[in-house]
């Protein structure tokens, strides 16, 4: 506490002189003169800017003024060039000319389009030539077999559909024939139609579509005409034309009664 009393009347007996003038004081004049030095332009230096790097962090360049080489003879050593950058170093990148366009590679050839196939249709076959007709092409080359079949109609018959019972189309047949309708029988054997009426049997379906119309003048109703298919086969051969020849002739000659027909493959 006594150490800070005295600093204290120190600093107060230190003011109190400069106040009454007993201290010397510098003159604002002399202050001014200190801080604005003349600039000499012998003693300045342009530092050249490098790309990429602070100019800042640059070597001093040397001073060709004759100031400068006073200096130099006082002993002051020569400023270093500044160093090449890694970037002012590096070769320039030439690009490379352009490659020459490749020629176009020609077309390959392409093969000759085969020509198109033969074919031979054998219709209405009796089922059991099938295997002696799909033996015939053996050894001949290329030759594909094609089966396919078919439901064929071979009569239409114009008829009642079933009655249900036997008493039922025995009432029904008694009807038909009071209204003047003959050639009626009923179907007695089994299948789809049994217990039906039979009104006519025709071999073409233009006849029985005109037996038809004629019951239905007489005011018979329900009548239809249905038409008795059996199954059928054909067989159709697709071959080379160099092999459609030869086929032909060994069914021709195995099977005489056949009739052979173009089709389309």
């Amino acid at each position: 506490m006594r150490l800070l009393i005295a600093l204290l009347l120190l600093v107060n007996a230190l003011l109190l002189a400069m106040t009454a003038g007993l201290l010397p004081r510098p003159s604002p004049e002399a202050a001014r003169a200190d801080v604005e030095q003349p600039l000499r332009p012998d003693r300045l230096r342009i530092l050249a800017a490098v790309p990429g790097h602070d100019a800042t962090n640059l070597p001093p360049q040397a001073d060709h003024s004759p100031h400068s080489a006073e200096d130099k003879a006082d002993g002051e050593a020569p400023a270093a060039p500044p160093s090449a950058s890694p970037e002012s170093s590096t070769p320039a990148v030439v690009p490379a000319p352009a490659a020459a366009a490749a020629e176009p590679t020609p077309p390959k050839p392409t093969a000759a389009a085969a020509p198109p196939l033969a074919c031979l249709r054998l219709a209405e076959l009796d089922p059991k030539l099938l295997p002696a007709l799909k033996e015939l092409p053996q050894g001949l080359p290329g030759v594909q077999i094609q089966e396919r079949k078919s439901e064929k109609p071979t009569s239409w018959r114009v008829v009642l559909p079933p009655q249900g019972s036997a008493a039922a189309a025995n009432r029904r047949l008694e009807n038909l024939q009071q209204a003047g309708v003959d050639d009626a029988f009923v179907i007695r054997d089994p299948g789809p139609l049994q217990w039906g009426i039979s009104l006519g049997l025709f071999r073409s379906e233009e006849s029985a579509e005109k037996r038809l119309a004629e019951l239905r003048s007489k005011n018979v109703k329900g009548a239809q005409v249905v038409a008795r298919t059996v199954p059928v086969i054909e067989l159709s051969y697709q071959c080379p034309p160099s092999v459609a020849g030869d086929l032909r002739r060994r069914i021709q000659a195995r099977f005489p009664q056949l009739s052979i027909d173009a089709c389309h493959p």
